[in-house]
């Protein structure tokens, strides 16, 4: 509350593309909400458009005034200091449904609450939004009967026509705000149906919340019931008071780091306040000395070891007894390589300047890779999930195939990228083209095929669904080739094809840590760790007739590209270039929240660019461009990968 909406304070939620891009599906569900409750909202104006507290107090209470029966989006309701903007009101003689849109999605056997009469975590900011927002509006209309619900996206529906989400276009106005415009002359029968919508009445729920305290033991007693919480809450935020709370695991997905700001650092002043153990408090400077715990690896640790961490009551990783972190009751999985635990330990010891740069089980790790087979195949995918869905039969948040990238490495040492898919026109469904594809690319030869984590296997196994549902012709060779180079576990039995892709990621969990990457086994942190540790591949990769089409390693994307750089501090990444660079194109508005393609979420915006905004022909071609350059890079990365770890000296 105290670092919230404060300007002086670095907050990194602001920028997050992953959270834009939930966020914008989620203009999308309140715009589609508003057709369910009124034939034309935008004919009818129904939405409060100002921002401007007062005069949407004013509007709002002129919309309530104008007849008996009245639909109001965004209509803003205020009682003392606290005020909100609801976003839907229906207003029916003397009754007031609160209905409150979120683009999370439900299922036909979700289970609220649990047996111990608690809200299942994932849904208690759901439920206390709308617990809010009802205490607020019959306050603030004391003559109504306030009847809240949840309006949800139902999981278990599917559209019931084609091009739903490129109905609802998402853009941002001429200060920035994200927008959403509808397509022209669009009333409620143009859906067909509302199914996709699901509305869970809340009273019951609202009314127990105010009976039971607010979950968090962080909150003063004297103020743990919820009305109580509520003016507490108020008072804090208006009076811009700090209360102090002590620091937990949670802190790691804190918003308030500095980051790359000039801004002030909400996290640092509050664990510089914190009494740590034999430290007491430290200076926010000492604090950025070392890293501290909250980054430490805490992968296949157990459901306590959050607590475990923060029980040792230390700041920085230095400073934690390891055996203190072992699991209660540890796993009987042998590993070859070294466990979660020792994974662990090694980050502790690195920390206190006890160990190399990194660690490496090389012995463990050529074990390994004796029963590899060459050719091997890299392969990365993008894909695409949307709350509303692009085409007809498909459910929310489905996955949409729509980019792979295939690199092989030759037995004799060569590389090439061997092929790659894209699906980047509006409105076409991609998932059989790319299946058909990837068959066909992977069936070339027999060699391993390689992930990076479980998302690939993950898309495949989706996939099957949709074959099964739309049932092609070749659908038994689709589902026999998914089978074969996938694993899934059905009624607690493992499936796994007989030419399983294998797991980068485990194999670096297993064989190798580094300083670089800190606690992260993303493959974008990896890279630049291997590359840090194993000189050879600075070597090879700063050559510039290295990698290109028609080169040593040849491309499909590149006519030539020097990948290790000094002036991008050896990460090739930062390589790639802004999209606003290719084919000339400069300054375009639409790719202003994406610079340069060079994450999943990016790409992932960069797809959904592609189908639901208006942009020119170029404007497409560069989006196209650039994501093909990604997701190249994303393969070779898994290249230079096992290429640094096969040139690794042993270190333990």
């Amino acid at each position: 509350l105290f670092y919230t909406r404060n300007e002086a304070y670095s907050d990194l939620g602001e920028d997050d593309p992953f959270m834009q891009q939930l966020a914008k599906g989620g203009y999308q569900i309140g715009e589609f909400a508003k057709y369910k409750y009124c034939a034309d909202p935008i004919g009818q104006a129904i939405t409060i458009e100002t921002l401007n507290p007062s005069e949407a107090l004013r509007l709002t209470q002129e919309r309530l005034n104008s007849a008996d029966d009245v639909v109001i989006a965004e209509g803003a309701f205020q009682f003392e200091n606290l005020f909100i903007r609801a976003d839907l009101v229906v207003k029916t003689g003397n009754t007031l449904k609160l209905i409150e849109v979120k683009s999370k999605s439900i299922d036909n056997n979700e289970v609220f609450w649990t047996k111990k009469g608690r809200i299942k975590s994932d849904w208690v900011p759901y439920f206390y939004d709308v617990a809010f927002q009802t205490y607020v509006l019959e306050k603030a209309m004391p003559g109504f009967e306030v009847k809240p619900y949840l309006l949800l996206v139902d999981k278990d529906a599917v559209s019931t026509r084609d091009g739903l989400n490129q109905l609802f276009k998402v853009s941002k106005d001429s200060e920035g705000r994200i927008q959403v415009i509808t397509q022209p002359g669009l009333t409620a029968n143009d859906f067909g149906d509302f199914g996709l919508l699901r509305e869970i009445p809340m009273r019951e729920e609202v009314d127990k919340l105010f009976s039971i305290p607010v979950p968090n033991k962080l909150v003063p007693m004297e103020h743990r019931g919820l009305e109580a919480f509520i003016c507490w809450s108020a008072e804090l935020y208006e009076k811009q008071i700090r209360h102090w709370c002590k620091p937990s695991n949670q802190c790691k997905k804190c918003n308030f780091k500095r980051g790359d700001s000039d801004k002030k650092c909400g996290f640092s002043e509050c664990w510089s306040n914190h009494e740590w153990g034999i430290l007491g408090k430290i200076s926010e400077e000492q604090l950025n000395l070392e890293p501290n715990v909250t980054q430490l690896w805490l992968g296949f640790g157990g459901s306590n070891i959050g607590s475990k961490l923060m029980d040792q009551n230390v700041p920085f990783i230095s400073m934690l007894a390891p055996e203190g972190l072992r699991a209660s009751n540890p796993s009987k999985t042998e590993y070859l390589g070294m466990s979660p635990f020792e994974r662990r330990e090694h980050q502790i010891l690195a920390a206190r300047g006890k160990k190399d740069a990194y660690v490496f089980y090389k012995t463990e790790f050529q074990e390994a890779h004796s029963k590899w087979k060459y050719p091997m195949n890299m392969i990365d995918f993008e894909t695409s999930i949307t709350a509303l869905p692009y085409f007809k039969g498909l459910a929310p948040y489905e996955t949409v195939a729509f980019q792979f990238s295939h690199h092989i490495m030759h037995a004799d040492g060569r590389v090439e990228h061997f092929n790659d898919f894209i699906s980047w026109e509006q409105g076409k469904y991609p998932n059989l083209d790319f299946i058909r594809a990837l068959k066909q690319s992977l069936e070339s030869n027999e060699g391993t095929i390689f992930r990076y984590a479980t998302h690939e296997n993950s898309v495949l196994n989706k996939i099957k669904r949709d074959i099964a549902a739309i049932n092609p012709a070749d659908k038994d060779d689709l589902l026999e080739f998914i089978d074969s180079i996938t694993e899934e576990k059905i009624d607690k039995k493992k499936r796994r094809g007989h030419r399983n892709m294998l797991d980068l990621a485990e194999m670096v969990r297993n064989f190798y840590y580094s300083t670089v990457a800190g606690g992260s086994n993303s493959i974008k942190k990896i890279l630049p760790a291997i590359i840090h540790d194993c000189p050879a591949l600075i070597e090879k990769y700063s050559n510039e007739n290295l990698y290109g089409k028609g080169r040593e390693y040849n491309s499909r994307n590149f006519q030539a590209h020097t990948w290790i750089k000094a002036d991008t501090h050896f990460d090739p990444y930062k390589t790639l270039l802004p999209i606003t660079r290719f084919d000339g194109i400069q300054e375009i508005e639409i790719f202003d929240d994406l610079g340069e393609v060079a994450d999943g979420s990016s790409a992932m915006t960069a797809y959904n660019k592609l189908q639901w905004t208006d942009i020119s022909e170029a404007e497409r071609l560069a989006l196209k461009e650039a994501l093909l350059g990604y997701c190249e890079l994303d393969t070779l990365a898994m290249v230079m990968l096992v290429q640094g770890l096969l040139m690794l000296e042993e270190k333990r």
